[in-house]
């Protein structure tokens, strides 16, 4: 459609929320994490795109796919800062879209805008926009079905309803908890199941399902072609078995009631005050507005689907025991900053209607009302700038990764030190993630003889020193010298070695060289693991 025949209000709106995302990924690039660094699961997604392979459960086929198409495309910057990059473009989206979603839910758009800034900013969705990971994409396949779904939901044509149904059965690809979408996905459609429930769009769907499903084939094709495995996926039974969870399942749904009033209700709410603090009251108010006193019953379908997102998704991260939690709770957190919207808008809404009652009883003039307006108008536009700035402001210092350098120039002394034709230990899986970055993802491994002995054990250290045998004799045989230098640039390592009887010796700052305790001779032959 040309620029002439879009409505100026429209118009307005595509600025409005490009400027959103310009805006939010202009924040996240001054606070991108510059290389490796923030977690074993950051790293991972830093080389998976270069070498292929089977990740941790769910397997997550579509990023992996995505990861793989985005690494060759953008032609500078290290591959572990290009993957960085894809989290803050895939949340600047994110951003924008919710903007669309609130102006669907009838909010002005100053208020939209403001709402949508304070998502950008909150700090666990910041946090993940300026690292490699999974969970912008997730938010994104989120707010994008809500926005199609909404449009539809409120008049308009059939096209939208096709396209959210097909992009959230694209979208199980990429994350399963997407299926905590489906109740109130599924509110939505029967609210009008006139015009939903036609053979056409039911065929569709079947499709859509099946194509969102074979996604995950794909799991197979890189367990065969990937240099990276979590899991081997030979056949149909280990793709269920991954898509299913792995060995995650026995994370899931493990407290009793008693667990979870004690331990995980409170942990929520922890969660909650730390994200949002003092704006959960006016957070509450509109989700109470929004249900109950909705401007029509379209913006209140649409508000019930996302109170049964988020009231799911609390649920989910009730009854799932990792450590890194919290990000389940982003879909709560953007539903969330969507009702704070609702509370802002009805609140300037009262505000408006008590200074016309105010005009009106004391018979002000057109021009002292015009200028009561203004000046209302202007204390609003500061109010959510202020908003906006103050979130900025107190999220800046706890979610920017920028300048966090110190496990790179770690990891990246230890193989400089190493050199070539050694061998690396790890005890943790930060540590091996991040060596397989290097190794894999940068190609340390084949052009400088270098192996890995993945989270070894202080005991199957000494069995190689011993006997030639386990898992760090089975990474020496990846090495073409058959007596390889072993170090570490792991402190708890090195602590835990020394106190098995091994002789550390410091070579460089974080980095150690291990070597046999005085009594222990040099390493008998190398056998592999399991040889008799």
């Amino acid at each position: 459609m040309a620029p002439a025949m879009i409505a100026p209000s429209r118009r307005a709106d595509l600025v409005a929320a490009a400027g959103a995302g310009v805006v939010s990924l202009a924040v996240y690039l001054v606070s991108l994490l510059p290389g490796v660094g923030y977690s074993g699961d950051t790293a991972k997604w830093q080389f998976l795109g270069v070498v292929g392979g089977v990740p941790h459960a769910t397997g997550y086929p579509l990023y992996v796919a995505l990861d793989q198409v985005w690494v060759r495309v953008i032609p500078f910057g290290s591959i572990a800062w290009r993957v960085n990059l894809l989290s803050a473009v895939l949340g600047a989206a994110t951003v924008a879209v919710l903007f669309v979603v609130l102006r669907q839910m009838g909010l002005r758009r100053e208020v939209a805008l403001a709402t949508a800034l304070l998502f950008a900013l909150s700090q666990t969705f910041w946090t993940q926009a300026v690292v490699a990971e999974v969970y912008t994409l997730h938010l994104l396949f989120l707010v994008t079905v809500t926005a199609c779904l909404a449009r539809w939901r409120m008049g308009g044509a059939n096209a939208w309803l096709v396209a959210g149904l097909g992009i959230y059965a694209i979208s199980f690809g990429h994350h399963l908890t997407t299926g905590l979408a489906l109740p109130g996905i599924a509110w939505l459609v029967w609210s009008d199941r006139k015009r939903a429930l036609t053979a056409r769009n039911v065929a569709f769907v079947l499709v859509a399902v099946v194509v969102g499903a074979g996604q995950y084939l794909y799991l197979m094709r890189l367990s065969d072609i990937g240099a990276y495995h979590e899991g081997n996926i030979d056949t149909l039974s280990d793709v269920l078995d991954y898509v299913s969870g792995g060995d995650f399942k026995d994370s899931m749904f493990i407290f009793s009631w008693y667990g979870l009033l004690v331990g995980r209700v409170p942990m929520l709410f922890r969660f909650l005050r730390h994200e949002y603090f003092l704006l959960l009251a006016p957070m509450a108010f509109g989700v109470w507005h929004g249900l109950w006193r909705a401007s029509s019953p379209a913006r209140r379908d649409v508000a019930v689907h996302l109170v049964l997102l988020g009231a799911l998704s609390a649920f989910y991260v009730l009854n799932y025991d990792v450590p890194d939690v919290i990000v389940f709770c982003l879909p709560l957190f953007m539903v969330l900053a969507a009702f704070l919207g609702i509370a802002l808008d009805t609140g300037i809404t009262w505000l408006e209607q008590r200074r016309s009652a105010a005009a009106a009883g004391a018979g002000n003039g057109n021009g002292n009302a015009d200028g009561g307006d203004r000046r209302l108008r202007l204390a609003v536009a500061g109010g959510l700038v202020g908003l906006v700035v103050v979130a900025a402001l107190v999220d800046y210092g706890r979610s920017s990764q920028r300048g966090t350098t110190l496990d790179a120039q770690r990891i990246e002394r230890a193989l400089a030190t190493a050199g070539t034709g050694a061998v690396l230990l790890t005890d943790d899986y930060g540590d091996s993630e991040y060596l397989w970055y290097y190794l894999l993802g940068e190609g340390l491994a084949e052009d400088h003889d270098l192996a890995l002995a993945n989270q070894v054990k202080p005991a199957q250290v000494a069995q190689y020193f011993e006997a030639g045998t386990g898992p760090v004799a089975v990474a020496a045989l990846e090495v073409e010298d058959t007596d390889p230098p072993l170090f570490t640039a792991s402190p708890h390592q090195a602590v835990t070695l020394a106190g098995h009887g091994l002789t550390i010796a410091e070579v460089a700052p974080s980095v150690w060289r291990v070597t046999p305790a005085a009594s222990t001779t040099a390493p008998a032959a190398l056998v592999p693991a399991g040889t008799p």
